[in-house]
């Protein structure tokens, strides 16, 4: 005989409440929703710290710059020696940050008008409130994605910023064509040394003294401000403050400045424009770190650090400015592999402009923890949704891994991925390139031809373990891993419909901001 549905339900309720009872309310814990902040920096090298980025490599700190903050979080918590930016600039990794999503399956697919089509996609905020829709989001600062942020998923945005929110050139303040004009002829009228032949740049990296450099001070109380609402309205938040900081231009307090023009210059950096611009940046992290120790909720609160992409290798000539925007000196930059022992820098695929600083503090993370396991700016997603208590399995195309396992457990060294390998890629409006690094070693294929590298198109296998610097191209002593390699790469681009020449367009963000200005 079946029992009616009213009557099963009646006693599931039943044996559910004795349950329920007959355990102590100690026992029946429900986690408690973590607060979680992403700070993204820009341009940020991987050296570019006065912590070692890696202990076991004494050049993987800077010789002249101060962190003294940076340093303090990454003794607080977790430091990864091997974390990477999806990409080597900054537009396609914020991009593929939000998403969860290789670059290879947007910003850089055949589908050019793929940004059209993005209002369903999963997104960081959105992974987060299915975790638990009562949490606030927020996003401050540089922008430079092809969604509006209230699609994304934020509760709170500052629009569709890009990098002339932060810098000197692009609002007024500075006209980039004319201080270039303005720069060559002070340099050659002044007959300024050259020493190291720096190759002059489209725009020089301009500097001038400001109380709120590159809005530092301003996005740092912006975000203070969010978290003490939402924690006094007891809501779990999620914040994410993109730095305009360290992009070019180079702005800093005067008395930032005035410092490190005193200071010692170091073999591997010198510049005190940029050293002044790291510091101020250095300070607003520190902050941020005090209030949630002020706040009282450090203990259910995550916080994230990454760089967007590599450190620029050379700021070729520096012009300097009074705060009326008048060209007061200018002088050429001495150093050019500002990476080491890194090589190369932003736009390269080299490790210079993938590796960058990475590193995670919170609940349940023992201070001085350093793990050399490889992350990517692609396991945010699923790391932030999981700590929002999002169960679900997330969907095949996301790219990324879940890190709590890791962060939350120091004998686990690896992060569960669709793929066990890492890949960077890029076309479309840019010079076609991919790398894919899988275990030790790692591939790079140039698909056309470019003059900065001898006999391209070609590719390239190194051994990152025992060659960090990738001077040593192993192609032609294991051709059994390079064809392996490439093989997993072409496959992987296949799959995703990935673009792998060039066209002319612009980048999807600046498209975006047409249609919206012609829309309305």
């Amino acid at each position: 005989m079946r029992l009616p549905l009213v009557i099963i339900q009646l006693f599931l309720l039943f044996s559910i409440t004795a349950c329920n009872k007959i355990l102590s309310v100690d026992t029946i814990k429900t986690p408690k929703s973590p607060n979680i902040i992403f700070i993204l920096t820009d341009d940020h090298g991987w050296t570019h710290t006065s912590h070692q980025a890696d202990p076991n490599i004494p050049d993987s700190k800077s010789d002249y710059f101060e962190t003294p903050n940076l340093d303090r979080f990454a003794k607080s918590g977790l430091l990864f020696t091997q974390g990477y930016a999806p990409n080597p600039i900054c537009s396609p990794t914020r991009n593929s940050l939000l998403f969860g999503q290789n670059g290879a399956r947007h910003i850089y697919n055949k589908d050019a008008d793929w940004y059209k089509k993005t209002a369903d996609w999963l997104t960081i905020p959105k992974a987060i409130k299915h975790g638990n829709p009562n949490y606030k989001t927020a996003h401050f600062g540089k922008w430079h994605v092809a969604m509006v942020p209230k699609e994304a998923g934020y509760d709170y945005d500052e629009g569709m910023t890009s990098n002339a929110a932060g810098e000197g050139f692009g609002d007024g303040f500075l006209n980039a064509k004319d201080y270039t004009k303005k720069v060559k002829k002070y340099l050659k009228d002044n007959d300024i040394p050259n020493l190291t032949k720096a190759k002059a740049t489209g725009k020089p990296s301009m500097y001038w003294s400001d109380d709120n450099p590159k809005d530092l001070f301003g996005l740092t109380k912006r975000a203070i401000d969010f978290m003490s609402k939402s924690t006094k309205a007891a809501k779990p938040f999620y914040v994410q403050i993109s730095h305009y900081a360290t992009h070019l231009s180079l702005v800093s307090q005067k008395e930032t400045y005035e410092y490190f023009k005193q200071k010692k210059k170091g073999e591997r950096h010198q510049s005190p424009e940029f050293a002044a611009m790291l510091k101020d940046m250095d300070t607003s992290v520190g902050q941020i770190l005090d209030y949630v120790k002020a706040a009282g909720i450090a203990d259910n609160t995550y916080i994230f650090l990454m760089g967007d992409n590599g450190g620029r290798p050379s700021l070729n000539q520096i012009g300097i400015a009074d705060e009326k925007g008048a060209l007061v000196s200018a002088h050429y930059s001495e150093i050019h592999e500002r990476n080491l022992p890194l090589r190369d820098g932003k736009h390269s695929f080299y490790e210079g402009g993938i590796r960058v600083p990475f590193m995670v503090i919170g609940p349940d993370i023992a201070a001085n923890r350093v793990s050399e396991t490889p992350v990517t700016g692609l396991d945010f997603l699923p790391t932030f949704a999981q700590l929002a208590g999002n169960t679900t399995k997330m969907p095949h195309y996301i790219d990324g891994g879940s890190l709590v396992p890791l962060i939350k457990n120091e004998k686990i060294n690896k992060v569960n991925r669709n793929r066990a390998h890492l890949l960077f890629h890029q076309s479309s409006h840019r010079k076609p390139r991919t790398a894919i690094r899988k275990g030790d070693y790692k591939l790079i294929k140039y698909w056309s031809k470019e003059t900065k590298y001898t006999e391209t198109p070609k590719v390239e296998l190194f051994d990152i373990a025992a060659d960090l610097a990738e001077t040593r191209d192993l192609s032609k002593q294991l051709p059994e891993i390079k064809v392996a390699l490439e093989k997993e790469m072409l496959d992987f681009l296949e799959e995703v419909n990935a673009e792998t020449g060039i066209r002319k367009i612009e980048g999807a963000f600046y498209r975006l901001k047409d249609d919206l200005a012609k829309k309305y």
